[in-house]
This record gives C-alpha cells, sequence and structure tokens, in this order.
C-alpha cells in the first residue's frame, strides 16, 4: 500500500510539473516571438523614417542612429534594385530582394527574420526597404529557460518522491505498528488493548475496532478455558470414584483371576484418562513448555502400545536428537491422535520417524516426528481443513473418528512452541515439530 500511494502521488505531481512546463513554454515561446515582431516591425518603421528622394532617386538621410540601422538594412528602388546593401550580410541579399519584390512580408531564412515595409513619399510609393533581426538570443534564451525549468521538475520530483514517502512511511507505520503488536497479543496476550479511547481519526478508529477484535477473541479464549477445565473438573471426580472401587474389588473380592485382570485394566484405563485431564489442564494453565521429552523414547512407547494391535509399526531416528523442550505427557497427548489417526486408515504399515531440523529450513532448531502411513492420505484441498474441529476429510467419511485428534494435536502443539503440518496424498505424511533445548 505504501508503494501504491507514493508511485501514484509521484505520477500525479510528475503529469502536473510536464502540465505546468509545457504551458511555461507556450507562453515564454509566445511573449519571445512577440518581442521579436515588436522589435522587427520597430526596425522597419524607423529604417524606412531614414530614407528620402533627392532628384528622384532615393537616398540615406545621415543620423547618429544610421549605425544601429544600417547592418541589417536593405533599401530597393521601385525596379527592385538595390540602393542600400549592408556589407555583412551578402548571404540575405537574394531572400531581400525576392521579399522587395513581392511586398510587403516576412521571410525565414535560417534563425534571421526578414520583413518588407513600403516607402512612401507623401502618398506615392518610391520603395522598398527590407530589415533583418537575428532570433538566435530569442531561441537561446528560450532553451535556457526551458532547460532550467524542467531541471526544476527534475528536483520538485525528487523532492516529493522523497517528501512523499517520509510522509506516507510516518502516516502508515502507526497501522503496521498497531498490526504488529495486536497479531501478537491474539496469539499470547488476547487481554492487552490499545486503549486509544474514542474514535477521533482513522488511526484511533483502528484502534477502536481492534480491541473489540482482541475482546471478543480474548472472551472466545477464555470460555474455551473455562469449558476444558470444567470438563477436566468434572472428569476427575467420578474418575477417582472408579478407581477406588476398581482398587477394593481387585484387593479384596475372591472371584476368578479373569475379573481381577479386568479390573486391573480398567484400573490402568482410569490413571490414563486421569493423566490425559491433567495434561489439558497444564496445557492451559502455562506449563507447555516445562520440562524435557525424549521423543524417540515417546515414539517407541507409542509405537509399543499398538504393536499388538498392528504388528507393522516401525520407529526410527536419524542423528542424535536434543530433548524437546516440552512436557512429557503433553508430547504424548499431540503425538497419540496423530498414531490413531495413521492405525484406522492405514493399509500395512506405520513409520514414526525422528530427527532435527536446522536454522536452514527458515526457522530456529526443532525436533520433527514424521508419522507416515500407507492410507488414502489427504487430498490437496484439504491440508488445512483437516485442522477444524469435526472435519473428517473425503478419506474420513466412513471411518468412525470425530474429527478432533489433528485439532487437538496442533493447538497442544502451538502452546508448547511448535506446529503440525500435513503433506497430501498419495503417501500421508503428518509432520509434527518441537523446540528443542539449546546446544549447550
Amino acid at each position: 500500500m505504501r508503494r501504491r500511494l507514493v508511485r501514484l502521488t509521484i505520477a500525479v505531481v510528475a503529469i502536473s510539473v510536464t502540465l505546468l512546463t509545457v504551458a511555461f513554454w507556450l507562453l515564454l515561446h509566445g511573449w519571445l516571438r512577440h518581442d521579436a515582431d515588436a522589435l522587427l516591425a520597430s526596425h522597419a518603421r524607423s529604417a524606412a523614417a531614414l530614407v528620402a528622394v533627392d532628384s528622384g532617386h532615393l537616398v540615406l538621410e545621415e543620423t547618429p542612429g544610421d549605425e544601429a540601422i544600417e547592418p541589417g538594412m536593405w533599401l530597393f528602388d521601385l525596379e527592385s534594385s538595390s540602393v542600400v546593401r549592408p556589407p555583412a550580410a551578402r548571404s540575405l541579399d537574394s531572400a531581400a530582394a525576392a521579399l522587395a519584390s513581392s511586398g510587403p512580408a516576412t521571410r525565414m531564412v535560417g534563425q534571421v527574420e526578414l520583413r518588407s515595409s513600403p516607402v512612401l513619399d507623401g502618398s506615392r510609393h518610391v520603395g522598398t526597404v527590407v530589415v533583418a533581426l537575428s532570433l538566435a538570443p530569442y531561441a537561446h534564451s528560450e532553451r535556457l529557460a526551458v532547460g532550467a525549468a524542467v531541471a526544476l521538475d527534475v528536483v520538485i520530483l525528487a523532492g516529493a518522491a522523497i517528501l512523499v514517502r517520509r510522509v506516507v512511511g510516518s502516516a502508515l507505520h502507526p497501522v503496521a505498528e498497531m498490526t504488529a503488536r495486536a497479531r501478537d497479543w491474539g496469539a499470547h496476550d488476547p487481554d492487552q488493548r490499545f486503549g486509544l479511547g474514542p474514535p477521533r481519526d482513522e488511526i484511533t478508529g483502528l484502534a477502536a475496532t481492534l480491541d473489540g477484535l482482541l475482546t471478543r477473541l480474548a472472551a472466545s479464549l477464555r470460555h474455551e478455558t473455562l469449558l476444558t477445565s470444567q470438563i477436566a473438573h468434572e472428569l476427575k471426580a467420578p474418575l477417582a470414584r472408579m478407581r477406588a472401587s476398581a482398587e477394593a474389588s481387585a484387593r479384596y473380592d475372591a472371584r476368578p483371576e479373569l475379573l481381577r485382570a479386568t479390573l486391573e485394566g480398567v484400573i490402568g484405563e482410569v490413571d490414563q484418562i486421569n493423566r490425559i485431564a491433567e495434561t489439558l489442564l497444564k496445557a492451559h494453565g502455562g506449563t507447555a513448555t516445562t520440562g524435557h521429552t525424549d521423543l524417540t523414547e515417546v515414539a517407541t512407547r507409542l509405537a509399543g502400545s499398538a504393536n499388538a494391535a498392528f504388528p507393522r509399526i516401525r520407529t526410527s531416528a536419524h542423528g542424535v536428537v536434543r530433548p524437546a523442550l516440552c512436557d512429557p505427557d503433553l508430547a504424548e497427548r499431540i503425538l497419540a491422535p496423530i498414531v490413531d489417526n495413521a492405525l484406522r486408515y492405514a493399509r500395512s504399515t506405520v513409520a514414526l520417524h525422528i530427527d532435527e531440523v536446522g536454522p536452514a529450513t527458515g526457522r530456529a532448531n526443532a525436533a520433527r516426528v514424521t508419522v507416515t502411513d500407507d492410507g488414502p492420505g489427504f487430498a490437496p484441498n484439504e491440508v488445512d481443513a483437516v485442522f477444524e474441529p469435526g472435519y473428517r476429510g473425503v478419506t474420513g467419511v466412513t471411518g468412525d473418528g470425530s474429527g478432533l485428534g489433528l485439532p487437538l494435536a496442533r493447538r497442544l502443539a502451538r502452546l508448547a512452541g511448535g506446529d503440525v503440518l500435513v503433506v497430501p496424498a498419495p503417501r500421508s505424511r503428518v509432520i509434527v515439530t518441537f523446540p528443542v533445548l539449546p546446544a549447550a
């Protein structure tokens, strides 16, 4: 926008100064032409006044002004015979003679203008006087003036470009700064406000609009956090009672071993649900990046728990991967729904590959977990839509998923400073990044 405004303003200024320069040149040309015509007519009248008739012949009277007139004056009698001829203008003699024979007129010869005027003795025409005026000084003055105007135009354009760039930059700088601050606040601290008061101009109007958006965003986030906390809180009490009952049955009930094993399995599931609830609470409480996690260990644990139902899941690592700067339980909660999706839609194999990417990727150092399966994969037009809550995708319509796994994984990953991305078909890939501990 800044460049468009600067270019548009400079274009308007350029057109304006060009039109002014053309108008100035036309006026200057007209003025110089008028002055030259007036001076030439004055010379012609002065020259005609010096001519007298003596014994039927035209003669030039002697006056103190002869020196100023004679160098550019010709005098012809009625037969167009030359009576007076300037010694320094022989190249114009033929043009002056032709002009004298054609009656009162003007003619341009190079940069010299010739004008003929009749010589009268009373009311009787006795001859013709021709005067010459060089227009070179006028043309030189015109070129100098136009050149100076063009140079001034360049200076005006350069000054206007610098001035407009600074003015537009200073005018738009608050907008860019407010946009950046609003983006940062929306991502990390939506309770911040600009607080510039009621709208008085465009800047305060923008601030009021952004404050309104931040207010609605903060309210939405508070509602989401409150809802998650309430769900987690409501789940913990019945889960605790379930665990107590199961422990009592497993410890004191003398029923078959199969029931005891079942109850122990229930206890394990209850513990898992309890860990999930606590992990979600810690993530929303701002402790997502507390603790260090060995992603290879987490991936191995997830693969091991899935191998009973899906024997062809494998884990690999490339090089030395530093621990992720993330809570261990949260890292597992991020990867678990992604692995679960891969197991659900894979035909035969699922692979988890862990490596570390450096600044060459355009980002800071990060640990990366790539989950690959040979299922139908993601369509190119749904790589963003799959992160919308409830979206199951074209390939997942017939599955039993709820469309909440990937959105939850991305939300938790971003809380931890990482991200979740998907790569479309033909080979489905989900890439999860985590921040890593700085190098020692």
